[in-house]
């Protein structure tokens, strides 16, 4: 990718699935960080905010009953970037088309892999607790199988923190470093990024080998 068109002529068309403690995290971040730059950003989620959303996800409590990815686009519509709003979930791979960035932070593995398939740049953005996990394309084709198991949804938030009245973190890591990596390809043409753990504690962890696949 050519830095020098990023910059000065069409901005790259950016897809962000997902508009959760991440992903709106990661759109506050992007809007700011990027103030001297044009951002052409999609929001793609079809959830509503939930009071439940609201101690850490960045929506205010006017906003209940709202697509996320409405609020989100009103909130920075006046920032000089464009923002479109797309309110239906990621289900198919017709959905990522005409996209040159592609941005997942959900916590299904289905979205997931429609993202990994593509033949575009993208990063994906995960958390649990103080915890983030990251992937890009990038990565060896087996670790990014091998962390995208089957599993259920689960929350940014381990079970009972937010009924005891606190958040945990990793989300606002995972935020962070997805917001560079978008930033990085804005100005510079490409990023460095590849597979990272961290705990919000601990630092950052290390993967095991990763996997052999046998043909």
């Amino acid at each position: 990718m050519d830095s020098t068109a990023f910059a000065q002529n069409t901005p790259p068309r950016v897809l962000l699935v997902g508009a959760g403690g991440i992903g709106s995290h990661l759109t506050d971040l992007l809007c700011r960080g990027l103030h001297g730059h044009s951002l052409d950003l999609t929001l793609m989620d079809g959830d509503v905010v939930e009071e439940r959303n609201l101690a850490h996800q960045r929506f205010p409590t006017w906003s209940i009953g709202r697509p996320k990815t409405d609020v989100l686009a009103q909130r920075h519509a006046s920032e000089g970037h464009l923002l479109t709003a797309v309110a239906e979930n990621l289900r198919s791979a017709e959905q990522l088309s005409g996209y040159d960035l592609i941005v997942v932070a959900v916590d299904r593995p289905e979205p997931r892999r429609l993202v990994h398939a593509t033949d575009v740049p993208w990063i994906d953005l995960r958390s649990t607790g103080r915890g983030m996990l990251v992937l890009t394309h990038l990565d060896a084709p087996e670790r990014i199988a091998s962390q995208t198991p089957d599993h259920a949804p689960a929350s940014c938030q381990a079970d009972g923190v937010l009924e005891a009245g606190f958040v945990q973190v990793g989300f606002a890591l995972a935020a962070a470093v997805g917001a560079q990596w978008v930033i990085d390809h804005v100005v510079h043409g490409r990023s460095p990024a590849k597979a990272m753990m961290m705990d919000a504690a601990y630092g950052g962890l290390s993967f095991g080998p990763t996997p052999e696949v046998s043909a």
